[in-house]
């Protein structure tokens, strides 16, 4: 049986994913898609609210923090697999605090010891 791996299962539209929250403030959500020129403008639709058995309004918020990772997550497994966009990688690696400074070590490579006041010799 011939079966497709995961990268090339997915959709490959531009579309952003967003979550319209209800204005009741019941909880109720909707996720639609927008398209990407659209970006930096927040969409508002009249919908249907089921909790309070009427129409209101539904405002684009953002994805909740653990959508983001999970996200970012997928990107990051793509790049690795397929080496596309490495080199963002390698930047925000080396950017990131695993960059030690040189200062604080000597010249056999081991960390020096702090003195009195806290800050390296």
């Amino acid at each position: 049986m011939f079966t497709l791996s995961p990268i090339l299962q997915k959709s490959k539209s531009k579309r952003l994913t967003v979550t319209l929250v209800s204005a009741a403030q019941t909880g109720y959500l909707y996720a639609t898609t927008k398209s990407p020129q659209k970006a930096e403008f927040r969409m508002a639709l009249r919908k249907y609210d089921p909790i309070v058995n009427q129409h209101v309004m539904f405002y684009e918020t953002k994805l909740p923090v653990w959508r983001r990772q999970i996200k970012r997550a997928i990107e990051r497994r793509h790049a690795r697999a397929t080496g596309d966009r490495m080199q963002e990688l390698i930047q925000r690696v080396t950017k990131g605090s695993r960059a030690r400074p040189a200062a604080k070590f000597n010249k056999g490579g081991q960390p020096t010891m702090p003195n009195k006041v806290g800050s390296f010799a």
